[in-house]
C-alpha cells in the first residue's frame, strides 16, 4: 500500500513539474497570436481554477488506476491458466499497478475533458483563452498525438507486464520472465525459502542466486510452499 501511495504521489508531482515545461515547449513550437491576452489578474485567477482541473484529473486517474490494475492482475490469470499445472503464480494487484498506473493517467484525460466546460462553468471561456495564450493555436492537435503515443506505451507496457508468471509442478518450477523467456528449475535447485513475515510472502532462492518473490505473486498458498520445502529438502526460514 505504501508504494502504491508513493508512486501516486510520484505522479503527481511529475505531471506538476512537466506541464509548465509541456507548455512551454508547445509556446515555442506554436505561439499564440491573441489580440486580446489576458491581463496578470486574470490569469492568476484562472491558474487557481486550473488547480482544481489537475485534483479532478488525479481523482479519475486514481480510480483508473486501481481498475486497470485490478483488471490486468484478472487478465493474467484467465491468459495463463492451464489444467497441465499444478500451481500457477500471476503477477498480483501491487506488481501491476506500475503499467496500471500509466493507464490511469492516460484514461483519465477522457473524462477530464468531458467535464471541464461543467467544472469551470462561466470561466471556461477565459480559460480556453489562457490556454490560446500559454499554449498556442495547435496544442490540441500535438496533445492527441501526445494522447496516442501514451495509448501505446500503455499498451506496450501492459503487454510485457503480463509475459511474467510462475508454473509449479511436481518435479519442477518453470519462471517466465517479461520477455517471455522460461527458465526451469528441478526441486533440489532451491537453495532456500525464507518467510518474510507476512502471509504469502516468501522468497524462494535458488542454486543460481536468482530469487522468486512471492510478495508481487498470487494465489500463494500453504500447499505450494509445503510442496516446494518437501521436494526441496529445504526447511522454511523464519
Amino acid at each position: 500500500m505504501l508504494d502504491i501511495l508513493r508512486s501516486l504521489l510520484l505522479s503527481f508531482f511529475v505531471v506538476a513539474v512537466l506541464l509548465p515545461v509541456v507548455r512551454f515547449a508547445l509556446r515555442r513550437m506554436s505561439p499564440a497570436h491573441l489580440q486580446d491576452p489576458l491581463s496578470a489578474d486574470e490569469v492568476k485567477y484562472i491558474q487557481k481554477q486550473e488547480w482544481k482541473l489537475t485534483l479532478i484529473y488525479f481523482f479519475f486517474a486514481c480510480i483508473f488506476s486501481a481498475f486497470g490494475a485490478g483488471m490486468l492482475a484478472l487478465l493474467s490469470s484467465m491468459l495463463h491458466n492451464s489444467s497441465d499445472n499444478l500451481h500457477l503464480l500471476t503477477p498480483n494487484f501491487q506488481a501491476l499497478f506500475a503499467p496500471g498506473l500509466l493507464i490511469g493517467l492516460t484514461l483519465a484525460l477522457i473524462p477530464l475533458r468531458l467535464v471541464q466546460q461543467s467544472v469551470l462553468g462561466h470561466d471556461y471561456a477565459m480559460y480556453s483563452r489562457f490556454v490560446m495564450q500559454t499554449e498556442g493555436k495547435n496544442s490540441i492537435k500535438i496533445y492527441r498525438i501526445l494522447f496516442s503515443v501514451l495509448v501505446l506505451l500503455s499498451v506496450i507496457f501492459a503487454w510485457y507486464a503480463l509475459r511474467w508468471h510462475v508454473t509449479v509442478d511436481d518435479e519442477q518450477i518453470t519462471v517466465t520472465n517479461l520477455l517471455a523467456e522460461e527458465r526451469t528449475y528441478s526441486m533440489d535447485q532451491i537453495q532456500n525459502i525464507q518467510y518474510l513475515g507476512t502471509q504469502g510472502q516468501y522468497l524462494i532462492t535458488f542454486d543460481d542466486n536468482n530469487i522468486i518473490n512471492t510478495t508481487y505473486l498470487k494465489p500463494v498458498q500453504l500447499e505450494m510452499i509445503a510442496l516446494l520445502s518437501e521436494r526441496s529438502g529445504k526447511r522454511v526460514q523464519r
